[in-house]
């Protein structure tokens, strides 16, 4: 059980991280021309919106991480 919750708490840190590197790099300009780049503000905005998910998925990953972890040292050694 414990390494199914470190497993767990891997892949939503690895989502979170995605996720909002996904928010403030990519994503089209408002106006889609040739060689047009996305404004600072709207880096900004997308920026401040990702940051509330990022930091909630986070922080649940690494309350499974420590979880887990917790559990591994009370597992008695079956192997």
């Amino acid at each position: 059980m414990g390494r199914a919750l470190i497993g767990a708490g891997i892949v939503l840190l690895i989502w979170a991280v995605l996720s909002f590197c996904n928010a403030t790099i990519g994503g089209p300009p408002s106006e889609l021309h040739f060689a047009n780049r996305r404004s600072y503000t709207e880096i900004k905005s997308a920026t401040h919106s990702a940051f509330l998910p990022l930091l909630v998925r986070g922080l649940a990953g690494m309350a499974l991480l420590f979880g887990g972890s917790r559990l591994l040292q009370k597992e008695p050694d079956d192997a």
